[in-house]
């Protein structure tokens, strides 16, 4: 028999695990064993040239698992993640589907009779606290995903006698980020559904394999449910009541229903017709739970049983409570609070922002820490998921105004994630009318965590990061940077007073002199360099009559020609901006190009302007010609689309940059949702605000310069000498190599990146793809302004060399907001616009439907109704063509899965042409 084992990892099956699976495949047949490990199961594929019985290779498998001693090694080398169970599958050669699975639980004996008695066992280890059994029973639903459970035990000190001694660490590893809802809500509810023993609460971190710190890290209240309810059940909860006297009946057919009236406990008894059970024996039980409660401020009971179908009273009975008495449960939680009774109040809290007793038993809830300062109390609310903002400041307002007067006359509530440092919103409410009270004594602290140190068996890779960093530290040139993963962990933190001032001058004056020295002599050895490869080169002597060395001389002569092109949309040559520039070569080359155009031609009739998604999809010499076949005149239209612009740098173009006599009446403003985004952070303007060219708009000289005759190909203009500038000139007399910088580095690439790039180029020549996009890399925006993109998007092809992102991820949509700064300076924009009579058309991109996710679709439809608000304005019309499912699948015509190629800018154009109620030019510009 022939074997042959492939694997995605690297990874390799056992070899008694080979031989156990190779002795089962029948004599002479071909077999070849795949493998995958996916979070805590390992996946095996045995592809066979004849079929395999289940039972065959399952038995075998076992049969040599036996026989392994303890602990079973499955993989060569053995992974860092444990692996909880085998899945075995059968499929033959050349075929699509499998013929069989088998899944063997890794700790299963192999005598044991059921799978389902196994299951029982597995959960009841997991209940009793054995981080095996419990890392096992939350990786059942979580390894098809890809992650990894891994589960550890910490011992913690001062805690409450009803509180476990123990802290729960869970850690997810998995190669991704994993969506944060989808994640902690089941395994949360899953982990509290056991109802550990002896553990306080868990800490949940999902780590990204080959990252150092977590992605986040989730602090999970494990207080078990029966105690929880008793806890409520002493504040006169009814609905906790309710459920901890039917749990008490709970092999009998009886449901109780629990109502509380100013201080009499109302109990409903519904009894099945079958039920065995006697009266004296229902009032004695209900009788001895209420007793054991005490419910505070209730201070009678009174129950009438019913017959459950007809709903008749069979009897009734009543009783006093242990509050009935004058003594520490007389006083209801509502007059506790307004005496100032920080217990109280967080019970009233919890039951108000956990209306659901049956989701906070399953989740923890949201849970309130209190802390009180003179008059203020600070109420900090955290959940699974940060508790909204305006829905729990609205419930807790409500609450604390019904409960006037009381000791407070402010409240600062925050919210966060549970576990986190830092809240993530935070707002203060005050109230007017004040009872005096005398300080309570009891304050609440926030929670505090051990540290994530002290977590027990450190890797050995952690032990050694830990040294290296503990070296550094001694050094005193670096100090530990605080934790922001989450949690709120003690950590030691370097003594600032103990690294003096001077010695700290004395480290910076060190590093920079070392870095002048390392610096100049780099700049020296440079030059020495540089000066090497330009020296001429010796005269060769080289026959007349040799034909190819005449062709390669030829070739090169033509190669260094500089070749103008006289087309009338040929590429537009590189120029050098006269203006300062902006930081923006892209911007700083079309702003040189629109003024030549302007002095030439005078105001274009159309200006296009918009981020990439206007400079690749939308082409000026398409749209004129379609609109010149719909009888209007040949209109002069200039794409001004810029890489990443936003709407703050379209206001920087169209009323800081160009003055209102260069602008068109009607402009184009083709992008999307993104450009809007208030959102995420605006990097490119922000960089144009710290260019030269910022500066001199601030100065009011930019202007001057636009007014001025425009110079053609000169060096750049310089409005004032600054800082900069002095630097720029002290280092070109000093420096070997500063003014032939361009020249060191075209050096540089061509002796070191050019060949490993010629070789890429050379491996890939046969791809059609490549030789195209190689093509357009080398090819700009032609004098229209317009880039032209050949390639097409194949989604097939396309995703083998580029990550799907969702809109979860993405970030240019990150923190979606429509209504920030974008928005007023969009709205400043278009009072501008309006007061020199200029058309806006806006037109929202089209986008494939692998780029409109549900996520990203929701935006859109946010997006759409923003503008549908804008509406009403005289001189803006919006033209949606995302929303237009037509587009979605024409994947011919878009480079990528959300910008179009030449041939769709060339259709959007033609569709953008026949719609009347755009107020195209009658006539073009003179």
């Amino acid at each position: 028999m022939t074997t042959a084992t492939s694997t995605d990892l690297h990874f390799h099956l056992a070899p008694w695990l080979q031989d156990a699976i190779r002795q089962a495949v029948p004599l002479g047949g071909y077999s070849r064993l795949r493998v995958r490990l996916r979070g805590n199961t390992l996946h095996i594929l045995c592809e066979t040239s004849c079929p395999t019985e289940k039972e065959e290779i399952t038995q075998a498998i076992l049969r040599s698992m036996r026989r392994q001693p303890p602990p079973v090694q499955l993989l060569e080398p053995n992974p860092t993640v444990t692996i909880h169970r085998l899945i075995v599958y059968g499929r033959l050669r050349q075929e699509k589907k499998s013929l069989w699975l088998s899944l063997i639980p890794l700790e299963q004996s192999p005598t044991s009779p059921t799978q389902g008695t196994f299951q029982l066992n597995r959960k009841n280890q997991a209940r009793l606290g054995y981080p095996q059994a419990i890392a096992q029973y939350l990786s059942q639903n979580l390894s098809q995903l890809g992650i990894s459970i891994q589960v550890e035990t910490q011992t913690l000190a001062n805690t409450a006698p009803h509180q476990g001694q123990q802290r729960l660490w869970i850690t997810c590893e998995c190669d991704y980020s994993p969506d944060y809802g989808l994640l902690t809500e089941s395994l949360v509810q899953r982990l509290r559904e056991l109802e550990i023993k002896g553990f306080r609460d868990g800490a949940i971190r999902c780590q990204i394999r080959g990252e150092e710190k977590p992605e986040w890290l989730l602090w999970v209240d494990l207080t078990p449910p029966d105690v929880m309810l008793r806890q409520w059940g002493q504040w006169g909860d009814p609905e906790a009541i309710a459920q901890i006297l039917t749990q008490a009946f709970q092999s009998h057919p009886l449901t109780i229903r629990a109502q509380v009236t100013d201080t009499v406990l109302s109990l409903e008894c519904l009894l099945a017709p079958n039920i065995s059970l006697a009266q004296p024996r229902i009032l004695k039980t209900i009788q001895a739970i209420l007793d054991t409660l005490a419910p505070q401020g209730l201070h009678r009971a009174i129950i009438r049983a019913k017959s459950a179908p007809q709903n008749d009273e069979l009897w009734h009975s009543e009783w006093q409570l242990p509050g009935g008495d004058q003594g520490a449960h007389h006083d209801s939680p509502q007059q506790l609070a307004q005496q100032g009774d920080l217990e109280a109040w967080r019970f009233l809290l919890q039951r108000c922002l956990n209306p659901d007793l049956t989701r906070r038993l399953a989740t923890g809830g949201i849970h309130i820490t209190l802390r009180q300062k003179d008059d203020t109390l600070y109420i900090m609310t955290e959940a699974i998921a940060c508790p909204p903002q305006m829905a729990t400041l609205k419930a807790i307002a409500a609450l604390f105004r019904g409960l006037e007067p009381h000791p407070f006359t402010r409240l600062k509530v925050y919210g966060r994630r549970s576990g986190q440092s830092k809240a993530l919103w935070q707002q203060s409410l005050k109230f007017n009318t004040v009872t005096p009270v005398s300080t309570s004594s009891q304050t609440a602290t926030e929670p505090t965590f051990a540290p994530v140190e002290t977590v027990p068996s450190p890797s050995p890779l952690e032990r050694l990061n830990q040294g290296a960093r503990n070296l550094l530290q001694r050094s005193r040139l670096w100090q530990p940077a605080p934790d922001n993963s989450g949690l709120v962990l003690h950590q030691g933190g370097l003594d600032q007073g103990a690294f003096s001032l001077e010695r700290r001058w004395r480290v910076a004056c060190f590093w920079l002199i070392g870095g002048i020295v390392v610096t100049a002599q780099t700049d020296w050895l440079a030059g020495q360099w540089l000066r090497r490869e330009l020296a001429p080169p010796q005269s060769v002597s080289m026959s007349q009559t040799d034909p190819a060395t005449r062709s390669e001389v030829l070739d090169a002569q033509l190669f260094n020609t500089n070749w103008q092109t006289t087309a009338p949309k040929a590429i537009a040559p590189p120029l050098t901006s006269p203006y300062p520039s902006f930081d923006n070569p892209l911007l700083d080359e079309k702003l040189a190009l629109y003024q030549e155009r302007i002095a030439k031609n005078g105001v274009p009739d159309v200006l296009i302007i918009g981020s990439s998604r206007a400079l690749r999809g939308l082409d000026p010499l398409a749209l004129q010609t379609a609109l010149t076949e719909k009888g209007h005149p040949p209109l002069d239209i200039f794409n001004f689309g810029i890489n990443g612009a936003t709407v703050q740098i379209f206001d920087l173009l169209l009323r800081q940059i160009l003055p209102p006599e260069q602008l068109p009446r009607l402009i184009i403003l083709a992008d999307g949702a993104r450009a809007f985004n208030s959102g995420r952070q605006d990097l490119t303007y922000k960089l144009m605000t710290r260019s030269p060219g910022f500066r001199a708009l601030e100065a009011g000289t930019f202007s001057q310069l636009l007014s001025q005759d425009l110079p053609k190909r000169q060096t750049p203009t310089f409005v004032f000498p600054d800082l900069e500038q002095i630097a720029a000139q002290w280092l070109g007399t000093a420096s070997q190599v500063y003014d032939q910088r361009q020249l060191l580095k075209e050096r540089l690439f061509a002796q070191t990146l050019a060949p490993l790039h010629t070789w890429t180029s050379t491996a890939e020549a046969a791809s059609p793809m490549a030789a195209a996009e190689s093509g357009q890399q080398a090819q700009g925006f032609n004098l229209d302004g317009f880039l032209p993109l050949d390639r097409r998007f194949i989604p097939k092809t396309y995703y083998q060399n580029h990550t799907q992102v969702t809109g979860n991820y993405d970030g240019d949509y990150a923190a979606f907001n429509l209504r920030g700064t974008q928005h007023e300076t969009f709205l400043e924009l278009l009072s501008h616009l309006d007061s020199h009579q200029i058309h806006l058309v806006f037109l929202n991109q089209p986008l494939t439907d692998y780029y409109l996710d549900p996520v990203r679709l929701d935006y859109e439809r946010q997006f759409r109704q923003y503008f549908r608000q804008l509406a009403n304005r005289d001189k803006l019309d919006f033209v949606d063509f995302v929303h237009q499912q037509a587009w979605q699948g024409r994947y011919e015509w878009f480079s990528d899965p959300s910008h179009l190629n030449q041939f769709g800018a060339a259709q959007v154009a033609q569709e953008l042409a026949k719609i009347s109620t755009i107020p195209w030019p009658q006539r073009a510009s003179d």
